[in-house]
């Protein structure tokens, strides 16, 4: 440490150090306004303090896509809940292509993920809620590659997407598609249940996973108690796991038709006679299959597609079309927004609405034709 006096009668206190990362000799320093021996061992603090902080700042590398995924995952594992986590699982081929894995993450900028992004969705013809998913995922691997010091900064990635012509399409069933679905899983043995599962969610706006995790404890006169979903890690039957529902407002009272009481009743009864196989193991859910296991969705998924196909059902049906499906039949019988949020456990009123505004423009085009109808 060397001092010299400034012109003002102040003393600058200097010091060499050499930067780790370019091995060059730099300097450091401090003024005080006197070069007392208190003075000095204040400057010397001072003067080492500055150093640690130049030489232990964040090491930026240039990182590629791949590796920062991988950064990303132990800390998005710990933080989620299972069902998260494979839900980024099966995203991760399709980040890897979209972005590439040997795509420098300081050069991803907003023409670059604009350009992947549309080609993804208008190309490639992926969902919107997917596509969003992507660049949700996307962002998040930056942000947590900039938390741990490998980028400075990352863009901000705005973009709007067009609608897709095919994708403005109703994601519900009509009353009459409903009832093919249900009638020709009945036909196809041994897909009974299937159909019960089907009508029990049409009825009642349940998302799949929220319906195979119910319970007889959660079974009350006139209504049931939502308070959970199931995971199935690994595909696995002995790694089934019940979690919390996705939100908070996925906790709620469902208030019951006759009918969806009459299913229940149904179920219940049925899993008695299940109850009599030796192959049978009581896991404590309603909505399982002969062996008493919850039914998987990726069992479920593909024989409704399959049932529409043969019911003649131009539309790909998946377990939300029913859950829309119910909240087509509230909008026609005019129940407020708001109480179909509640019911459905939704707390964002955007697919609410889609749905509600679809069946209501229907509604109002249906009576158009019928008042020219009248004649007087």
């Amino acid at each position: 440490m060397w001092i010299e006096e400034l012109p003002n009668g102040k003393f600058k206190y200097s010091e060499r150090y050499t930067d780790p990362y370019t091995e060059k000799t730099k300097k450091v320093s401090v003024t005080l306004s006197s070069k007392s021996n208190q003075a000095k061992k204040k400057a010397t603090t001072e003067l080492q303090d500055k150093i640690n902080q130049k030489i232990n700042a964040p090491k930026l590398e240039s990182i590629t896509f791949e590796r920062a995924l991988e950064l990303f995952k132990p800390t998005y594992k710990r933080k989620v809940k299972d069902s998260s986590y494979i839900s980024f699982e099966s995203t991760e081929k399709t980040l890897l292509d979209t972005i590439g894995k040997e795509m420098l993450i300081k050069n991803i900028d907003l023409p670059f993920f604009k350009k992947r992004i549309e080609n993804l969705y208008y190309d490639q013809k992926y969902s919107l809620n997917y596509v969003k998913k992507i660049k949700a995922f996307t962002l998040m691997i930056l942000t947590n590659a900039k938390e741990e010091g490998y980028v400075t900064d990352i863009p901000t990635f705005k973009l709007n997407l067009v609608l897709r012509q095919e994708e403005k399409k109703e994601k519900y069933l009509e009353k009459y598609e409903l009832r093919a679905l249900i009638n020709q899983l009945n036909k196809m043995r041994p897909n009974q249940r299937k159909a019960d599962m089907v009508e029990f969610m049409a009825l009642t706006g349940l998302r799949y996973g929220e319906l195979i995790a119910l319970r007889e404890e959660d079974l009350y006169e006139g209504y049931i108690s939502v308070n959970g979903t199931i995971d199935f890690r690994n595909g696995s039957y002995s790694e089934i796991k019940r979690t919390t529902p996705k939100t908070k407002a996925s906790n709620r009272n469902i208030v019951l038709s006759t009918r969806a009481i009459n299913i229940l009743i149904k179920v219940l009864q049925e899993n008695q006679l299940y109850k009599l196989s030796k192959d049978y193991a009581d896991s404590g859910y309603l909505f399982t299959n002969h062996t008493g296991n919850p039914i998987d969705y990726r069992t479920f998924a593909p024989c409704l597609k399959n049932a529409a196909k043969f019911a003649g059902i131009q539309k790909p049906v998946t377990s939300h079309y029913l859950r829309h499906t119910h909240i087509s039949f509230l909008a026609e019988l005019n129940v407020p927004i708001k109480v179909v949020m509640d019911r459905v456990g939704h707390t964002d009123s955007t697919t609410t609405l889609q749905v509600y505004t679809h069946v209501t423009n229907k509604m109002k085009s249906s009576l158009k034709e019928k008042i020219e109808l009248i004649d007087y």
